[in-house]
This record gives C-alpha cells, structure tokens and sequence, in this order.
C-alpha cells in the first residue's frame, strides 16, 4: 500500500504542477452527506474543490499536492518542525472572517491561540480535529451525532480492564489495534470525551464546527510550523505524544469476528474483478458522488500521523460462535465478477446500509395464529383509531439471533419462539415500536419502544432481543438504560382484544 496513489476525481491542475491548499472550509451538510470544499492554488489561480467531510485526515494547510495525489504532501519552504506541550492556561481561542484569497467566497477563520516557550502560535481548530479530536473517519462522522457511541457497541468497566462489545455498525477494520488505542483514549478521558460530544449539539443548533479548549490535562505535539518573530502557525501535526490509556487491557468482541474450522466442502461464491489493469491496483480515485468507501483508506490516513501513548495496553480479541471457513473451489462454486474502476468515496460506512433484513409488512398480510395471532387482532383495532395513522408489522424468530440459547425454542425444544415488531405511527408524527413474543405460559410483558432515531431501530431491535435471549426470557433493563431508550411495558390481561389495544394506546399515547 505504500506506492497506492489516492486521487481526487475533480483534480483541476496540469500534471506535475503543484498547488497549493490555501483553505479548507467549514464541514457543511449537502443532501445526506457532511462535506467540505478545499481550495487550491497554483500559477495565479485558485480552485475550489468539494470533497467528502472523510478527506479530511489527508489534507495538510498550505501544503502542496501535485496530480490530485493527497497521499502525499510537501511542506511549503521555510517551515520547521517544533516539538511543544499545550498547558489549559495557556490557550485562547480566536476567530475572524477571513476571505479567501483568489476567489470572491468568505468563511469564518476559527483558531486557538497556543504559548509555548514564550511563544505564540496560531493552531487551527480544524487541525485539532484532525489531529487530535477524531484522527479517524469514524470519530470523524461521529462528531455530528448525538450520543451515537451506543449504536457502535457496549462499554464495560472492570479494574483496569476496559471490554468494547462492537454491533455490526461498526466497521470491523477499526478493530486494528492503532483505532482501538485512539477511541479508548477518547473514552478514558472525561474532558476529551466531554468536547468531542458536545460538537454535535453546537453544529446542530448552529450549522458551525466550534467547541472550547476544555481539556484539562497537557497536550504534547510535534508539528510543521510555518514561523515568525512571534512564533509561527501551527500547518500539521505529525506527531501527538505521552498519550495515557489508564487500562492495562482492551478486550473487544465483534460480530464478524468468530472463530472458524475447516471445512471439506468447496466454497460457494467466489469474486473476481473484470479488470486486467494492474496500475488500477496502485490508483484509487476518490468521487464524492460515489457511496461507500474502501477498507484501505483509513490506513493510508494513519501514515500521515504518529500517535504515542505513554504505556500500551494489552488487547484482547474474544471470538464469538465457531463458522465454516471453505478453502478451495469446484464445478460447483459460483463466480461473480465485479467491474472495480478503482473509485470510491471517503464518505461514511454503516448508519442505514445495515440491518437491512428486518422487513416490515403490511398488518393485513400476516397470517399467524396462537398468541402472535392475538397480537395482530390487538393491532387491527388499534389501526381504527383516527390518531393512528399507520401499522407495520416485523416478524421472525428468535433463532435468527442464536443457534445454541435454549430459550430461542418452545419448551419443546424443537419448535421456533416467534417475535413480532409493530411500527407504530400516529398523525402527530410520533412513531413507538411494540415488541411482542411468544410466551408460552410465561410472565414476559409485551414491550414499547420510544426510539428518537429511526436510522438506528434496527440495531436497537437487535440488541434488544439478543439481550432477550441471553436474560432466558426476560427484558434486559440494564442492557436498555446503557443504550439510552425510553421505553414501557404492559402485562398481558385477560380481557378482550378492545381492552387491550385501549391499553396500548394509552401507553403509546
């Protein structure tokens, strides 16, 4: 990966000029994607670029690019390297509009005052960011989410020990070890972590990236400073120092993670690209009309900076249930061929492109009997209330979320246990989900859901089922206090389906 070009698609420059990065602007969101525009310059003119708000971590101020290759970077003449300690007291923070040179555009110039050494540098919020605050595309997209941390996994504290429990939201390849340090660091330290989730609600409230220096501990940085009699402006950071991760371990699950045996049975699928271009295997060209991105180019970001924690944990991988891994092909096996151009995008990965086999029904399309089935007949009723205006309806079985759990079962230990999800939606745009499963003579409540975010109602349907399963039939309410859901529950009667959907209305309601 070391030779691998990474190119920005709309590059305006000739070949083998270089241009220089005068400007990055402020993250702004077009249609559902955070971006930002960069502007460069080069023989007179400057040029501004739209990039994915994911680039970020590439981009260097005033450094120059040449061929749309952000992979690499040459710092402007007459810069140095400065290796200094930012002390709380010693920061300031200021800001000026600032019109952007070459071109007729203005933004907001937002910067820390920093002294060091009887000095006074000028460090760019946006390079405490990139540098510090999120040196990651995923804490990156995790700033302008509010309390988005439960959706990607479950912390649990034990004496020097810190246990991530990841969801499927979360990309495995962050479960290298140089993220895992860089988000356990962020976690660990109460004032960091207190900053980095209050970005979120500013930018929500006022469209701007703005946060103060609240951080109570010393920083330790090595960085490219462009200087002057005074001191200088802070360009990049290289290198963030005496990091300190107060656990001796991290372990961390991961659903994708599990342990695997060999199997003598050929491979199913296999994927090839159509490709016979090798240089495409050394060129990544970035688009942001693209969706997705690629596994690789979080590595690349690493490259561009040094992090150095003071001592480093121990980590601990825990493998799930046992998969077949098949290792050879035959006449049988399936071969899918993809057309790789080499494009991608730095945008985000996960959010609504998982958990997509959760599929909702129409009320009238389910035909189920037993309990469920008088489930249904609750929802019928309630569909006539003139606040409702619409029901779907989820249904599966428990046994989608494990094979081995004895309560997936009816007592039978052969037959399924059923759930269903209604989706609830009235006209005041108030949306609740209803949880109900089969009981089989047992004392389980049915379960309301208040979910603030529809994005994440898959993840949280399954996190709450699985903690079903693992509680043997009982809801989990510590495992729904961590991720934060309001919820309710309502005991079964044995009055008539009326009586119970007035219940239920008056519970949702």
């Amino acid at each position: 990966m070391s030779k691998q070009q990474v190119k920005l698609d709309n590059w305006p420059f000739k070949n083998g000029e270089k241009a220089q990065l005068i400007w990055i602007s402020s993250p702004f969101w077009q249609g559902e994607k955070m971006m930002i525009c960069a502007y460069f310059r080069a023989n007179g003119k400057t040029e501004k670029l739209l990039a994915d708000w994911g680039t970020l971590p590439a981009l260097a101020i005033q450094h120059y690019y040449m061929n749309g290759d952000i992979r690499k970077s040459i710092a402007p003449t007459g810069t140095e390297e400065v290796e200094m300690t930012i002390y709380p007291n010693t920061v300031s923070y200021f800001e000026k509009e600032w019109s952007i040179y070459g071109t007729n555009d203005k933004d907001m110039s937002r910067s820390f005052i920093v002294s060091s050494n009887n000095k006074n540098y000028t460090l760019p919020l946006i390079e405490v960011v990139r540098s510090i605050l999120a040196p990651n595309r995923f804490l990156l997209y995790r700033l302008f989410e509010t309390n988005s941390f439960p959706q990607y996994f479950i912390e649990q504290y034990e004496a020097n020990k810190i246990h991530l429990d990841f969801s499927s939201l979360y990309h495995r390849k962050y479960t290298k070890d140089n993220f895992l340090y860089q988000l356990v660091w962020l976690l660990s330290n109460q004032d960091l972590r207190r900053v980095f989730e209050n970005v979120a609600y500013t930018f929500i409230n006022t469209e701007i990236l703005k946060f103060d220096w609240l951080f109570t501990e010393s920083v330790t940085i090595k960085a490219i400073v462009k200087p002057t009699s005074t001191g200088g402006t802070i360009l990049r950071i290289t290198n963030v120092k005496n990091k300190q991760i107060p656990y001796s371990e991290i372990s961390f699950s991961h659903p994708e993670i599990v342990q695997t045996e060999k199997s003598g049975e050929a491979k199913k699928y296999t994927l090839h690209s159509k490709s016979s271009n090798s240089s495409q295997q050394n060129e990544l060209t970035l688009d942001e009309e693209v969706e997705g991105t690629t596994d690789n180019f979080d590595l690349i970001e690493m490259d561009n900076q040094i992090h150095e924690y003071v001592k480093l944990p121990k980590v601990t991988k825990i493998r799930r249930d046992s998969n077949m891994q098949r290792n050879f092909e035959d006449e049988n096996t399936k071969r899918y061929f993809i057309d790789d151009q080499g494009r991608r995008s730095t945008s985000d990965v996960g959010g609504s492109k998982v958990a997509k086999g959760l599929e909702n029904k129409s009320l009238y399309d389910i035909q189920v009997q037993g309990e469920l089935g008088e489930f249904i007949k609750v929802l019928k009723v309630l569909e006539n209330y003139s606040e409702v205006q619409s029901i779907n309806v989820i249904q599966g079985s428990l046994k989608e979320f494990s094979d081995t759990k004895r309560f997936v079962y009816l007592s039978d230990g052969v037959t399924e246990r059923k759930y269903m999800i209604a989706e609830i939606r009235l006209f005041s745009d108030k949306e609740i989900s209803v949880i109900e499963v089969e009981r089989e003579d047992r004392a389980l409540s049915t379960l309301i859901l208040f979910i603030n975010d529809p994005q994440s109602k898959s993840y949280f349907y399954q996190q709450i089922l699985n903690g079903l399963i693992d509680s043997h039939g009982t809801w989990n309410k510590e495992k729904l206090n961590v991720i934060k859901i309001n919820f309710s529950t309502l005991r079964h009667g044995k009055k008539g389906v009326e009586h119970r959907a007035q219940r239920l209305f008056q519970k949702c309601y």
